[in-house]
Parts: structure tokens; sequence; C-alpha cells
């Protein structure tokens, strides 16, 4: 199989966010937090509209309406603290803003950029996710990832072939829409 080469990958602080907003989003405990806040807030506004009807609309307990407002702005704002965070994360991360070349062979992936060299067998390759149609990250670690930018694919590689290449040396490829 011939190799596939990545040409100048950089990731803008945009893209940054947007990828990793959605890795966050599909994020088991994330998922898992708003369906209990969720809950919450509904049992919260059940037992509020009950006591509005036991005392013909006078709040007799604040500390129900009080914990749905601070509820809901905790959902409300919980989103675009993330953002804020993951915005300053790539701010601290000039690797990212650094044009990369990957080149992918039948024994590792490779990198090269004006931060060093590395060499990383398939072996060590964890999963990989391909977020929207532009990104793939490859993950040797379960935090750390390599981002490579399908748009900058040097012809005549297709992110079909990329993703034969993964299926050969049995990387598993999730798919985040």
């Amino acid at each position: 199989m011939p190799t596939i080469c990545f040409s100048s990958v950089t990731m803008s602080a945009d893209e940054f966010v947007a990828v990793n907003f959605r890795l966050w989003r599909a994020a088991p405990a994330t998922r898992r937090n708003h369906w209990i806040l969720g809950v919450g807030l509904a049992l919260l506004t059940v037992s509020l509209v009950l006591e509005l009807l036991d005392t013909q609309g006078h709040i007799t307990t604040w500390s129900t309406p009080v914990l749905l407002v601070v509820g809901v702005a905790y959902g409300l704002l919980r989103a675009a603290l993330v953002r804020r965070q993951l915005r300053r994360g790539y701010q601290q991360n000039t690797v990212l803003q650094q044009p990369a070349d990957f080149i992918l062979t039948d024994k590792e992936l490779q990198g090269n950029s004006p931060t060093g060299t590395f060499r990383t067998p398939w072996s060590t390759l964890q999963r990989a996710i391909r977020v929207g149609p532009n990104w793939l990250l490859l993950y040797p670690t379960h935090a750390a990832c390599y981002y490579l930018d399908l748009r900058r694919l040097v012809l005549p590689a297709t992110p079909t072939a990329v993703e034969a290449l993964l299926a050969q040396h049995s990387v598993p490829v999730r798919q985040l829409t």
C-alpha cells in the first residue's frame, strides 16, 4: 500500500473548539450529567407546580424555585464555560498552531513539525474518531490524540484509503457527526 500524506495540517481555535465540543457532548459522562440535570429540573418543576396548586399560587418554600433557577442557569452556562476552557486550552497548545506533516505508512504514523518529529507504530494506536467530514483523531493514549485534517490529504489519497489503512491495522474508527 502506498504511503498516505497529510500536508501542512494546522487547526484554528474555532475548529479546535468545535471538534472538542462535539467530543465533550458525545461523552457518556456528559450525556449522563445532562440526563441527571434534566430529571432534577423536571422534579423541581413538578414540586413547584404542586406547591403553587396547593397554596393558591403562593410560594411558601423558596428553596425549590431557587434551586430550579440555579439548575437552569447551570445548564445554560455549562456549555459556554466548556467552550471557554477549550479556547484557553488551544491558546496554551502551541503545537496545534504550527503546520505539521503526517505520513501514514504500512508500519507507522509519522509526524514532522517545527517542534520535532515522531513515529508511532500502528500497534500503539488505541482508536480513531472521525469528527464530521474533516477531522480524524488518532489516539495513542486515552486522553491525547493527533488531529489529522482530511482536507489536507495529498492526492491521490482519499479518506476511504485512510480508513482502509486503519482497518488493516485493527484501529477501531468511530464516526461522530
